[in-house]
């Protein structure tokens, strides 16, 4: 039978460490000297340099598929079945039915196996070399990836590029440095937003004043033109980036993404309990008050409306319907004067009253003007009272939430006993079904659907008690904050503008009630609730 023959060469970027052996030089000389020798016909070669065996999705091996397909070779040749692939099933599926089916024979050299051959012998070493790469392959990627979490707790970086506002120490590739001018807009971004602007109004402002976006930074700093197709202005994603990044304060996150496996090499988001944070690994470009400060306006509970002006108004996020909890919405009312100018007056309503009408709840309407004063002196009047006796009002408001949050934590406790408790008995159920099932006492298919059933049930139970546990602690730290909210408020006695960011450090939520007519005048309920201490009487 004439043979039209492909060779296949591959070689991974591990491979390149065993030395000439199993060079792609190597591989093509061994291949095209075997074809000249037995008088077949070399129709082409198919490389993939530097690619993984334990995919095959790979551009020279999906080449050679489509022209054995097309019935253009009949023969495929390799040095070993590891250059052909690494993982066990897959490779056995192409030799023993794809290859088949297209009337395709395959031979690896090395391993004297050839499908046109087979014995019982080369049939068992098939599939016990198979066995063995696949087994190389996860070898090796779990070794891989144990160097690196052992690198990344160390808190040595090992990305290609350092993140905008650093570079890479010459002496230390593992460590930044500040770059002061990346780093001088990096601060710009933190100020913007600690004073409320969304992420596309930052990205717009900065487009406005000309600064240069990382990519477009990167690559001016490197004397060449950028090759990416893109607009080379900043966009919401990208300050968002910059806002959430921990580099900025100092901190080294990695291992935030891998591979699905060591089969499959997507790249996949992980969780963040997988995150490996190593602190204080190289000088902050931010400090920890206007970092926090962001991320307190990023876990805002509600998206704060915008104006007109794509502005986010005064109060935004922060406003809460007393009555039915919803979040207060923003409005601008327009009104022609006598003399015919329009004068614009900024309100909130109860949103729920908004979307669906008095049958959900009242307008609990408030202009921005009144309670701008309300609240301007309630804070004024708070630091006043921290000034005169600041060990008095430490002492009332720590009272005050121990009393309020004895009840929660004792509730927690018990509620985390009695998680504890079903989690030890789960164990002690899962360990007794697989003891019946050795026994005999049960059948195979009762044990498994025991097993997943417990299973289930562990891991909700798991998270219910690292979420009750996570609350405790919360509930605990905000006992200690009371002497960091009176050294916070007692700076702003003599506040006499109200504005974004000094609303965001203070005030966690204010909870608007309906205007009550009480002897004649006109009186409503508003309940400001401070950042750590929650509402000051």
């Amino acid at each position: 039978m004439d043979y039209n023959v492909g060779i296949y060469e591959r070689l991974s970027r591990d491979d390149r460490n065993a030395g000439e052996s199993v060079s792609i030089q190597n591989q093509r000389e061994l291949l095209t000297r075997y074809v000249r020798e037995h008088g077949w016909n070399l129709v082409s070669e198919y490389v993939d340099d530097g690619v993984s065996g334990t995919s095959f999705d790979r551009p020279g091996f999906n080449r050679m598929m489509e022209d054995a397909q097309a019935g253009k070779i009949n023969l495929i040749l390799v040095k070993d079945l590891s250059r052909f692939g690494r993982a066990q099933a897959e490779t056995t599926i192409y030799i023993e039915t794809t290859f088949p089916e297209l009337g395709c024979r395959f031979i690896a050299v090395d391993d004297d196996y050839d499908t046109a051959n087979k014995t019982d012998t080369s049939e068992t070493s098939m599939l016990i070399k198979s066995f063995l790469n696949d087994f190389y392959a996860r070898d090796t990627s779990k070794k891989i990836k144990t160097v690196k979490r052992s690198t990344f707790r160390t808190g040595k970086y090992i990305g290609a590029y350092a993140p905008f506002g650093y570079i890479k120490d010459p002496a230390d590739k593992h460590h930044f440095i500040i770059d002061e001018p990346a780093a001088a807009i990096v601060r710009k971004i933190f100020a913007l937003r600690s004073k409320g602007h969304g992420f596309r109004k930052i990205a717009q402002i900065l487009n406005e004043d000309g600064d240069i976006p990382p990519r477009e930074y990167y690559y001016q700093n490197l004397g060449k033109a950028n090759p990416h197709y893109q607009n080379k202005l900043w966009n919401d994603a990208t300050v968002r980036a910059v806002v959430r990044n921990e580099a900025y304060i100092g901190h080294t996150v990695q291992n935030k993404r891998g591979t699905v496996s060591y089969k499959n090499h997507k790249q996949i988001d992980k969780p963040k309990e997988e995150w490996i944070r190593v602190e204080n690994t190289h000088e902050p470009i931010i400090d920890m008050d206007t970092w926090e400060l962001c991320q307190q306006i990023d876990r805002m509970h509600a998206q704060p409306r915008r104006t007109r002006e794509s502005e986010v108004s005064l109060f935004g996020g922060m406003l809460y319907c007393m009555d039915c909890g919803f979040a207060m919405r923003h409005q601008t009312e327009h009104h022609k004067r006598k003399n015919g100018n329009i004068a614009s007056y900024e309100s909130y309503l109860c949103g729920n009253y908004s979307r669906s009408g008095r049958v959900a709840c009242s307008t609990h309407s408030i202009y921005l003007k009144p309670l701008t004063e309300v609240v301007l002196s309630d804070i004024r009047a708070k630091a006043e009272m921290v000034k005169l006796d600041e060990a008095a009002m430490v002492q009332k408001l720590a009272s005050k939430m121990q009393r309020r949050d004895a009840q929660d934590i004792a509730a927690a406790e018990k509620a985390i006993k009695t998680v504890s408790k079903r989690l030890e008995q789960l164990d002690k159920l899962v360990q007794s079904t697989y003891e019946d099932k050795v026994k005999g006492m049960i059948p195979e298919a009762v044990c498994i659907e025991l097993l997943n059933k417990y299973q289930a049930e562990r891991t909700e139970k798991a998270a219910q008690l690292k979420e009750l546990k996570q609350q405790m602690d919360e509930t605990k730290a905000v006992q200690s904050n009371v002497k960091g909210w009176s050294d916070l408020i007692r700076q702003y006695s003599n506040l006499d503008f109200l504005d974004r960011e000094t609303l965001v450090k203070l005030i966690e939520k204010i909870e608007i009630g309906e205007t009550q007519i009480v002897d004649g005048q006109k009186t409503r309920k508003i309940r400001i609730n401070y950042k750590f201490v929650g509402a000051v009487g």
